[in-house]
Formats: C-alpha cells, structure tokens, sequence
C-alpha cells in the first residue's frame, strides 16, 4: 500500500496538478487522494498521520514460538560497535547472548547487543515477531552482513530462507591507491569498512 503524498506545496511555483498527472502516468499510482503538504509551514502533516494509521495495513505479526526467521534490511560500520544490522522479525524471537546464523554467508555470531531506535537507540533484552531492530554480533565487515539475507537461530535454524534473496552486484566502480605504497594495507582495511553493502 503507497500513501502519495506532495511536498512543496506551499511554493509559488508548485503544480500539485501537473506532479499528480506524472505519478499516475510515469509509476501508474493513482493520485488523486495524494495529501498536500508544506513540510516547512506544516500544512498537511496531520493529515500524513492519520493516513499512516488509517490507509496503511498494519504489520503481519508472526509466531513468537517458531524457529527465528528474521530478515537483514540494512547494515553499516560504526567505529564503536562494529557493524550494526538492521533486521525485521518474521518469526520468532530474537534475544541478546543468543547464537544467531546468517544463511547465505553460513556465519555464526553471538548478539551482543539488541535494541530498536525511537529515534535514538534504546537496548532490549528480545525482540519479537513484526518488530524491527537493531544488533551488533562481532560482525567484522559489512559484507558479511548481505542485505535480504535471513537470520536464524543456529542451534533451532528454519528449514528454510526468505525468499527473493539476490547478491548484490555492484555498479560503481573506482580506482584509488595511496600516496605512500606502505599505506596499502591500510587504505584496504579501511574500504572495507565503508564498503557499499546495497549495490
């Protein structure tokens, strides 16, 4: 389900008519409920709420007591905790200390920490079936950690993945190599860290 929904609305140059024309013509979405805003004078912004709540479904909520089947949404490298996966439960219950299995890399970690963001970060014990969270398990590179990728319980894994699950190809391309030639190792290591994870 997709809310549209038009910003800039209270610009002299905004044609809410002519945008509402090209979102049915280019994405074949139909407009004609789009809600209007102005994100800087805060025109229609409780409207964008209540169609959150009112023309959104909610989250499918899945079985607490499944095997855990959760799926890798994103993931980046913070200096301080390494790298940080962002996943949604489908089934089953994530909890801290617990030995969790990514599928397609066939890697094994233990959840140090777990917790959601509300905006900021906020540390949970467990996280259960349609909540989204955040964990950081010792996960050296972020390529490790694919996006789509399924997470399961190593010892009570599920029988099988999420569907869908494409490796991501990469499109950009680039040659960098340091000033110092010692620096080498150093300038790998580091790409590694910021590597793009989501092609």
């Amino acid at each position: 389900e997709i809310v549209p929904v038009l910003n800039k609305v209270d610009l002299p140059a905004a044609e809410p008519d002519r945008v509402k024309a090209q979102i049915e013509e280019v994405i074949g979405l139909d407009a004609s409920d789009a809600i209007m805003i102005s994100a800087k004078t805060g025109l229609g912004i409780e409207d964008v709420l209540e169609a959150i709540v009112t023309r959104l479904p909610p989250p499918k909520s899945g079985d607490p007591n499944a095997p855990l089947k959760a799926l890798l949404m994103d993931a980046w490298y913070d200096a301080y905790l390494g790298v940080v996966v962002l996943f949604r439960v489908i089934d089953g219950v994530i909890k801290r200390g617990q030995r969790i299995k990514l599928m397609q890399s066939d890697a094994a970690y233990a959840v140090d920490q777990l917790g959601v963001f509300r905006p900021k970060r906020e540390n949970r014990d467990e996280i259960g079936p349609g909540e989204i969270g955040f964990l950081t398990a010792q996960i050296k590179e972020v390529a490790d950690a694919r996006v789509g990728d399924t997470i399961t319980d190593e010892r009570r894994p599920v029988a099988q993945a999420l569907a869908g699950f494409k490796p991501a190809q990469p499109v950009v391309f680039c040659g960098l190599f340091p000033v110092d030639a010692a620096q080498f190792d150093d300038l790998r290591a580091a790409m590694g860290k910021l590597r793009l994870n989501d092609a």
